[in-house]
């Protein structure tokens, strides 16, 4: 079975994106406002990033699966670049920690150096909003992960993670196939479990790999093999 006979969108959505701005708790710390400083913005202005923050997140709750959205942009630039993406079969969302979530025009270019990628998030938070020549590009808006289902209303939700049952790739083509809207999930943090919400929002969990892989690399396999079931590379377009 193609994919094309029955999906509309593929929905990929990034759930817990390690993107937030600097908690207001560790806005003082030395290196926080050193950084700050160097960029010429307030503390308070600038996204959560352990490459330049470390020592100030060693008190941060849940600290290993924050400040990290570098991963997020590796796999935007993975998804919004594919085949898949130009020929209309995917959506995608990010779900960020902060609370929030950032719709993307599949049209959209995204900056390819990462410290450029940070400084349009943060443009974000401040400008819900970037246009340019009168079409959106981004939105961000505050929305739990429920709220953003609901309004997708997918057919089903599959969330990937690398303790669920292993999955055959071409198992996981064939159940795209099925269905008319599917609504994948990975995970947009370094290390850690799920939340309780994330979990309950999901149908079905599976792995696709017996070993640990960056979250870009599921999300690339994911992309791909719905590129085969629809047939994209099979055809001259």
């Amino acid at each position: 079975m193609l994919l094309e006979e029955t999906l509309k969108k593929l929905i990929l959505v990034i759930v817990e994106a390690a993107i937030e701005l600097v908690p207001k708790s560790i806005r003082d710390h030395p290196a926080v406002k050193a950084y700050a400083a160097r960029r010429g913005k307030r503390p308070e202005e600038i996204l959560l990033d352990r490459s330049y923050h470390h020592a100030a997140m060693k008190k941060l709750h849940e600290a290993g699966q924050r400040g990290r959205p570098d991963i997020a942009h590796f796999i935007l630039l993975e998804a919004l670049g594919s085949p898949l993406n130009k020929r209309g079969f995917l959506e995608v969302y990010v779900q960020t920690r902060s609370g929030h979530v950032i719709w993307i025009n599949p049209e959209t270019r995204l900056p390819r150096v990462y410290e450029r990628f940070k400084g349009l998030i943060e443009k974000l938070y401040r400008e819900p909003v970037v246009e340019s020549e009168g079409k959106v590009l981004l939105r961000l808006e505050k929305k739990t992960l429920s709220e953003l289902i609901e309004e997708i209303k997918p057919d089903v939700k599959l969330l990937l993670s690398e303790n669920a049952p292993l999955k055959r790739w071409s198992e996981l083509a064939d159940f795209l196939a099925s269905k008319d809207k599917p609504l994948v999930m990975l995970g947009g943090f370094p290390r850690g479990d799920f939340h309780e919400e994330t979990l309950r929002n999901a149908d079905a969990l599976a792995s696709l790999w017996p070993e640990p892989l960056e979250a870009w690399v599921i999300a690339s396999r994911v992309i791909s093999i719905a590129e085969r079931a629809v047939g994209i590379g099979e055809r001259l377009w």
